[in-house]
């Protein structure tokens, strides 16, 4: 950038969340918003003065169908392979059609651009397994959107060059050993299909009716959770898995996006289902298609198109492979295997024209529809600035997504919060490094390339602390010190890390590594009973800490709360901020790992995987979360447990529900939000040819109440959340029992009976085996 705007990089104090500059006018001449000579972003095309006239593509008074299939007669087939690979799809300067990147991922952050020359980087947000924990799923909508105006804003700035975002992971956590369980927001597929319905919604949908502000990606699409393990990769693994699986765990939350709110994207995976690479798989796409009616576009995962003949070995050569890639419903590939051999494959008569053609149409219909092709039409996204990149209400956003998410574990004698102006020592290899904080995906954060612009864990200590001292020491690895420091303090803070896991690494234990679990004991011991303790968690992937659950006085669970995460964190300890939030998923004993064998994709294998079919202990349970405040629950009515009973068919109609309401009251002295859970249970008469789920998660609701409030809370349960998965895949309504649970993840739990009267089971959602 030239050397005066250099010195409008902002200085972020460490000490206040910080405020993204702003474009000074007299400097610059205000907003960036579009290219030179009044021409609209280079990311859109239809700009040349022939192609206004001469091509009809370019005129908007013809449909988006008509217009897109005048645009692919004007490609030859070798056009194409360059057309349908990402990440950039190259230019077409003689038909004045842009270039097009694909591939801005977005897992918490938009992670493929760089800071803008103003010193401004896009907004960062807690990791995805840190958001599940708030229960809160408007938080995620905002965030999305958050993402599609602040990508809108560097395509008017011409700082960029697509609207497709490669987000949110969906698949869900089905073993704390997967690496990259810091990208997904759960173990439950009901909370990861509610996390993939308000991510759709909040990047799709805008202000501007006639055009979809930005396009997810869904991935990884289908039964993708390992990276790296033993003698397997994610390229080369074939995952074994059952129709019951697949229809009962691994496919409701891509269904419910793509048929709830219209996810217009979808990334297959690197691996192969029983035997077949899923992007190379026509079974599974007519799925999307033909089933749930995907009206989107389909890209690999980084040239998964080449592993269907390098690791896979399923096709004879890589033009072989091109074919099973396109044939198989994959539109783009991430790569450069169409680029080299889809000319061959078509030659060859491997791919038909009209696929090659399909996959045109659909590329070409999105970026029509993001309104790439009408640069003469107003728009309000062709208004945003580029002020609102990582403007103050988007941080204020991630700050609140962060203070949601705090998930209090324990809290004997009720040690937190702290009190104020005391000596504080915070101990642990995280207490001062923020990339722990921000995770393993984080994209831009500061201009200058660093994390320095954001509040470490320390320092936001010190900034609450005020009155007090604050002292930290990092090195685990010597434990004489950091007893000193802890005999010196008031109050201990431990803040060990979780180093291993990442993508392309899986984990082979789930435990703190030995030197840390034992500075942490040590610690524990030598001062927990004269002073109060805490252990922060900050991790990805959950860990199992056996040996520190029962000594440390108080446990926070914090993930990956992202750049404000310091500051929440403080904020809870101290009590500003009263920690609300319940756990996504379920954290075992360290010793789960031998119990069962993480390559094998059953359910139900060994003891079991996610609180639906786990037969033991954990060490915390899905959806627990305590509170500095307390809550009593009861039935709205008081009544005692009473059983209802319905026809089977009623609740199948389209207006039948089983209804429940509850009574919620703060019966604490400070202001808390409390998540309700509702839960159903089938009952052992029920036969379904298939193990039946402990229990399944229906429903939830999280309500924040002031001491002494007292609020109704009602739960409409329709027949699908009591529907169960057969042998075949086949989801039924099956008459019998059930137990319905109303709990707040732990302490007192309310039930009720239901039976389900009716001859046969009603089939809700039918299964087609693909092998």
């Amino acid at each position: 950038p030239p050397a005066f705007l250099l010195l409008l990089l902002p200085t972020l104090a460490s000490t206040s969340l910080p405020a993204p500059r702003k474009w000074e006018a007299g400097a610059t001449g205000g907003h960036v918003r579009y290219g030179a000579e009044g021409l609209a972003p280079y990311a859109y095309s239809c700009q040349t003065a022939r192609a206004k006239v001469d091509y009809l593509f370019c005129n908007t008074t013809l449909s988006i169908q008509e217009r897109v299939e005048d645009l692919i007669g004007h490609f030859s087939f070798d056009d194409t392979a360059q057309i349908l690979t990402a990440r950039e799809a190259p230019a077409k300067p003689e038909l004045g059609v842009a270039s097009y990147y694909w591939g801005t991922n977005a897992a918490n952050v938009l992670s493929n651009i760089d800071c803008l020359w103003t010193g401004q980087c896009v907004t960062n947000f807690p990791a995805p397994c840190t958001l599940g924990a708030a229960w809160n799923y408007s938080l995620v909508q905002d965030m999305a959107g958050v993402f599609a105006t602040e990508l809108r804003a560097y395509v008017n700035a011409n700082a960029h060059n697509g609207l497709n975002v490669w987000g949110p992971t969906i698949n869900l956590n089905r073993d704390p050993r997967w690496g990259r369980n810091f990208e997904t927001s759960s173990e439950d597929p009901l909370l990861l299909g509610m996390y993939a319905k308000a991510f759709t919604s909040g990047l799709q949908e805008g202000e501007d009716p006639r055009y979809v502000k930005a396009i997810v990606t869904l991935k990884h699409w289908i039964a993708y959770s390992l990276e790296s393990y033993h003698n397997y990769t994610r390229h080369n693994f074939s995952a074994q898995v059952s129709p019951f699986d697949l229809a009962d765990t691994y496919m409701p939350a891509f269904e419910a996006a793509i048929k709830e709110t219209g996810a217009l994207g979808v990334m297959c995976s690197y691996n192969s289902v029983n035997g077949v690479p899923t992007c190379g798989n026509p079974d599974l796409t007519k799925i999307l298609r033909e089933e749930w009616g995907f009206e989107g576009y389909i890209t690999s995962d980084s040239d998964s198109c080449k592993d269907i003949y390098d690791q896979h070995h399923y096709t004879v050569n890589l033009t072989t492979a091109t074919a099973a890639c396109l044939n198989g419903g994959t539109d783009i590939n991430s790569g450069n295997t169409y680029t080299g051999f889809l000319h061959d494959a078509i030659s060859s008569d491997f791919v038909d024209q009209h696929v090659v053609k399909d996959a045109l149409r659909r590329t070409f219909t999105l970026r029509m529809k993001l309104g790439l092709f009408d640069p003469q039409v107003s728009s309000p996204y062709r208004e945003i600035p580029v002020d609102v990149v990582g403007q103050d209400a988007h941080q204020e956003l991630s700050l609140l997504a962060s203070r949601k998410s705090m998930t209090l574990l324990k809290n004997d004698n009720n040690t937190l919060p702290f009190p104020k102006g005391l000596k504080v020592a915070i101990i642990g290899p995280s207490v001062n490094r923020s990339d722990d904080l921000i995770g393993k995906n984080a994209g831009p954060i500061c201009p200058d390339g660093t994390l320095s612009c954001y509040q470490g864990l320390v320092q936001a200590v010190r900034d609450l602390n005020e009155g007090g001292e604050v002292r930290f020491y990092e090195d685990v690895n010597i434990s004489g010190p950091a007893i000193d420091l802890a005999m010196w303090a008031d109050l201990v803070i431990l803040a060990p890390a979780d180093e291993a896991g990442r993508e392309g690494h899986d984990r082979y234990t789930i435990s703190l590594n030995e030197t840390q679990s034992q500075l942490c004991l040590e610690v524990i011991n030598a001062v927990a009973t004269k002073k109060p303790v805490v252990v922060v968690l900050i991790n990805g992937g959950t860990v199992s800490i056996d040996n520190l659950v029962d000594p440390a006085p108080a446990i926070i669970e914090a993930f990956t709360p992202g750049p404000h995460g310091g500051k929440a964190i403080a904020e809870t300890i101290f009590g500003d901020n009263n920690p609300g939030g319940k756990l996504p998923v379920t954290i075992y004993h360290s010793d789960y790992v031998k119990q069962v064998d993480f390559t094998d994709m059953s359910m139900t294998a060994g003891p079991g995987r996610t609180y639906r079919y786990y037969t033991g202990k954990p060490l915390f349970e899905f959806g627990f979360g305590l509170s500095y405040t307390t809550f009593e629950i009861k039935w709205y009515e008081n009544g005692e447990k009473v059983s209802m009973e319905m026809e089977a068919e009623i609740l199948s109609s389209s207006t039948g529900a089983a209804n429940y309401s509850v009574n919620v009251t703060n019966t604490g002295s400070v202001t808390g939000d409390e998540v309700l859970q509702l839960y159903i249970r089938p009952k052992s008469d029920i036969n379904t040819g298939a193990p039946l789920p402990i229990r399944t998660l229906a429903a939830f609701e999280r309500i924040s109440l002031e001491p002494g409030e007292t609020k109704s809370v009602e739960f409409s349960i329709d027949a699908r959340a009591f529907s169960l998965v057969n042998a075949d895949g086949e989801r039924h309504l099956y008459p019998g029992g059930y137990e319905v649970e109303i709990s707040r993840g732990h302490g007192e739990i309310l039930q009720r009976d239901l039976y389900l009267h009716g001859e046969e089971p009603i089939l809700l959602s039918p299964f087609h085996s693909f092998w």
